[in-house]
């Protein structure tokens, strides 16, 4: 007996069918609610006209913004000497088919996995699903730009630029090494910025580096902008939105940089929330396109405002619009000392999606803002919590489409 579920569709269904996947709006729809890139590009592959559609550049920004980029894991260097670093990774839990790309993937950043030198690398910063990573051989040092999600490609070695030239009675106060959130896997270049302080005045430099290029005459540089607190020096506290650099430091206000115009900035925190020093209770997220979270970590709360993107000058314009206790959504993973103010409780973000990474004590948790979800990832040894830093992993974007062969019909 013939099995029914092998049976062609009645015509009249499948003129349904091909009247629906014909209309280039209505295709768009369904693709727009595939929810992974993978699939998204497994679905180009049907033909050319499914790929011209599911890469257009206007397709795709609809896509992330419904979609956005999922973090896949992230690199820690939990250890016991500052001079012991060997990045390690740990996998977040995924849908099967992201967890299959994962085991494809070359995540474990082993002596001269960039390439050169017998030396574990160092990373610099984690950005866009790519690692840039520093490795010091005998013949000098250099940077390269790991792409772990596409192990086959041989990345090219960078000049590693730390400082840039300045002048007499400049100080340092942050320096960031940026890989650009928007440009794909294929971009062979890092930007390095300085801040730089002379007194009551602030300002900013920049250098675009590429492969056996450090041209240091080609240095952008800012117009002053006048400091009147006290600010720290800024470690990894940096976001960049839209073109846009904020950084983190004063105690009342944050500091901003457009890297196209070299214009710096400055606005408020919100009412009642302040810096506290080397305590981690303030970071800053990248709200998709339209603007900025700030996540304020009060005692074992949790409060989440919002920004604007395009009001990058004065006053406050924020808005307070998510509370979370933390006692409550720990559940089952919390101990009773924790609200009490003898454990050390940290906040290390992640840059996309409202989520974060809280330290509380040795236990690392992840924390997805919006969906109110905890939980437990890592949990650092005894001796090795000293010296720990968080690299989050992102998957690339935009996705890698294929070549179609010339035999895949043209049109359907």
């Amino acid at each position: 007996m013939e099995d029914k579920g092998t049976q062609p569709p009645e015509p009249a269904a499948a003129a349904a069918i091909s009247s629906v996947l014909a209309n280039d709006d209505l295709l768009r729809e369904i693709l727009l609610r595939l929810g992974l890139p993978t699939t998204l590009v497994r679905a180009a592959l049907v033909s050319t006209r499914w790929l011209r559609l599911a890469s257009d550049p206007a397709f795709l920004r609809r896509f992330r913004a419904r979609h956005p980029p999922r973090l896949l894991g992230f690199y820690h260097t939990a250890r016991a000497r500052f001079q012991d670093e060997v990045p390690a990774f740990v996998p977040l839990p995924q849908p099967p088919e992201l967890a299959a790309a994962l085991r494809g993937a070359r995540l474990r950043l082993a002596p001269g996995s960039s390439g050169s030198g017998p030396d574990a690398p160092v990373i610099l910063s984690c950005r866009n699903g790519r690692v840039l990573a520093a490795e010091f051989p005998p013949d000098g040092p250099r940077v390269s730009i790991i792409s772990p999600m596409h192990p086959a490609r041989h990345p090219p070695a960078l000049p590693l630029v730390y400082e840039l030239p300045r002048q007499p009675g400049q100080i340092l106060h942050a320096s960031c090494m940026l890989l650009f959130p928007d440009v794909g896997s294929d971009d062979p270049s890092y930007t390095f910025v300085e801040f730089l302080r002379k007194d009551q005045e602030m300002l900013a430099k920049a250098v675009s580096v590429r492969a056996e290029i450090s041209d240091l005459n080609s240095v952008r540089e800012s117009a002053t902008i006048e400091i009147q607190e006290s600010w720290e020096r800024s470690i990894r506290r940096d976001v960049l939105v839209n073109g846009n650099l904020y950084l983190l430091g004063g105690k009342g206000h944050v500091l901003g940089l457009n890297l196209a115009s070299m214009r710096l900035f400055l606005f408020r925190l919100p009412d009642g929330v302040q810096q506290l020093h080397r305590m981690g209770n303030i970071e800053l997220l990248r709200a998709g396109d339209s603007g900025l979270y700030l996540i304020h970590l009060k005692g074992f709360q949790i409060h989440v405002w919002f920004r604007a993107s395009d009001s990058d000058i004065g006053g406050g314009n924020w808005e307070l619009v998510d509370n979370i206790c933390l006692g409550e959504s720990f559940g089952q993973f919390a101990e009773p000392n924790w609200e009490s103010g003898d454990a050390l409780v940290a906040l290390h973000r992640v840059e996309d999606n409202a989520e974060v990474f809280l330290r509380v004590d040795r236990v690392i948790f992840h924390i997805h803002i919006m969906n109110r979800t905890v939980n437990k990832v890592f949990e650092m040894s005894p001796e090795a919590y000293r010296y720990f830093d968080i690299f989050p992993f992102m998957m690339l974007w935009p996705p890698t489409f294929p070549q179609l062969r010339n035999d895949h019909d043209q049109d359907q």
